[in-house]
């Protein structure tokens, strides 16, 4: 007799989702680590709201946006893995990631919610 999962039962583990989404982010930031600036802060931007949309825990989901925009910052923005915050500059990307997060939080509520009656 097949076995059936209860629709509120995760699919995996959030921590393995958050592996494999911090693998894909270091790829991308390896991909992206000698592109432009404004190319790099869209394609992290772009798997922040990825994550967020993919992950169903916002825990876990907000640890990948913290991650990423930390990869950002030390491999894209900064030189070298060195952690660095340009003022004006950083506060407008610490916002855009801000903003990508919420997006991708937004979008899987509309992509999850309950049809209407």
């Amino acid at each position: 007799m097949a076995t059936t999962r209860h629709p509120t039962t995760p699919r995996v583990t959030p921590g393995i989702e958050l592996g494999i989404g911090t693998v894909a982010v270091v790829v991308l930031t390896i991909m992206l680590a000698s592109a432009p600036l404004m190319l790099g802060l869209a394609g992290l931007v772009a798997a922040t709201i990825v994550g967020a949309v993919l992950i169903p825990d916002w825990r876990y989901s907000l640890g990948l946006a913290v991650i990423t925009y930390f990869l950002f910052v030390g491999f894209i923005a900064g030189d070298m893995g060195m952690l660095s915050w340009r003022g004006h500059d950083a506060m407008w990307q610490l916002g855009a990631f801000g903003l990508a997060y919420i997006a991708g939080l937004t979008l899987r509520w509309v992509l999850h919610a309950p049809p209407a009656d």
